[in-house]
């Protein structure tokens, strides 16, 4: 009897200790490892995204579900089914439309390199959009020093989910407007100097990008107290790409940052999770002596373009992705500009 038990166990432990705990997403056509693809439930909560190497924590998809829907690049790229759970690694679909190729405009003696894209940024309270924000923006960088100067939007939309009541001592009720922000670049021009003083650095090469994630984290002990609320478990993760076998300006073509971080009122017993991605996708680089590119400030309480700029071709539009789940409850601010 005793041999049995032990053999019970033991199965049991194999079983635990040997179960994969995550799975890769696979590019079908090149293999290679699918970064940020966003696997949302049906409820529309965003569960979780791929890591520099196309991984996912299980434990994360928790409770299970029949099937989760795959986003990519802004589109639904396909379903990840319960069954597809046993699989360590799926091939996806990736390239619904192909990558617009950056235009560099090249004057390397002049004093700013300006970096134009188009971003999206967007938070999530305990897995759900709270806010959302898009446009067209440039970067100034110092073309000597290749540090960041300053920040320029053109235009922007501005989106928020109507909620019914709006509590202080709730932090799961309000609308966090303020998060809406452009993605930080400060390092993207001094990625040599970043990766000799991050010990938590990660570097992939796949058949056409250099990919570099960095991560950082605080408050994992302690909270911090203020103002009658509680902040914890602050966890940084940027991911950036550029042409493979380079780190330089010239040859950026991707930004990637995700905030983690945990608050609760302090008469609240549980902390709220919640995630902040900003996202930047240059479509021309260029040259410049002089930095006078007018400022649009992102103001969350309206919008602010002049045209269509979402129906651009390779324009990461994820407003329809989150219309999908949310239909009208997502409302776009009135936009500003007279036409």
């Amino acid at each position: 009897m005793k041999t049995k038990l032990f053999a019970t166990i033991l199965c049991f432990l194999v079983g635990v200790f040997t179960f994969a705990q995550t799975i890769q997403f696979l590019s079908s056509k090149t293999g290679d490892p699918l970064s940020k693809v966003m696997v949302f439930n049906s409820s529309g909560d965003i569960l979780t995204s791929s890591d520099i190497e196309g991984k996912i924590q299980k434990s994360e998809l928790m409770p299970i579900q029949e099937q989760y829907t795959l986003i990519y690049d802004g589109y639904n790229i396909g379903n990840l089914k319960k069954d597809d759970l046993n699989s360590e690694i799926i091939k996806l679909n990736d390239r619904v439309n192909e990558i617009e190729t950056v235009i560099v405009k090249s004057n390397n003696k002049a004093k700013y390199v300006l970096v134009r894209g188009n971003f999206n940024v967007y938070l999530t309270v305990n897995k759900q959009l709270n806010v959302y924000a898009d446009g067209i923006a440039t970067y100034v960088f110092d073309n000597d020093s290749k540090k960041l100067r300053s920040m320029k939007i053109e235009q922007y939309r501005a989106f928020t989910k109507t909620t019914e009541s709006q509590d202080r001592k709730k932090v799961a009720s309000m609308v966090y407007d303020s998060f809406l922000q452009l993605p930080d670049l400060r390092n993207a021009g001094l990625m040599n100097e970043y990766k000799s003083q991050n010990k938590k650095y990660k570097e992939l090469e796949d058949a056409t990008t250099s990919k570099m994630q960095y991560n950082a984290a605080v408050l994992q002990d302690k909270p911090l107290n203020l103002f009658g609320y509680s902040f914890y478990d602050f966890v940084y993760l940027n991911l950036i790409h550029f042409n493979k076998g380079s780190i330089h300006l010239r040859d950026f073509t991707e930004f990637n940052e995700d905030v983690h971080f945990k608050v609760k009122h302090k008469s609240e017993p549980q902390y709220s999770q919640f995630i902040k991605y900003a996202n930047f996708f240059p479509t021309e680089i260029s040259f410049a002596n002089e930095d006078r590119l007018p400022r649009i400030k992102l103001d969350p309480s309206k919008s602010f373009y002049h045209f269509d700029f979402w129906k651009a071709k390779g324009f990461p539009n994820m407003q329809p992705v989150f219309a999908d789940f949310f239909k009208d409850s997502l409302k776009e601010q009135p936009n500003s500009v007279k036409k």
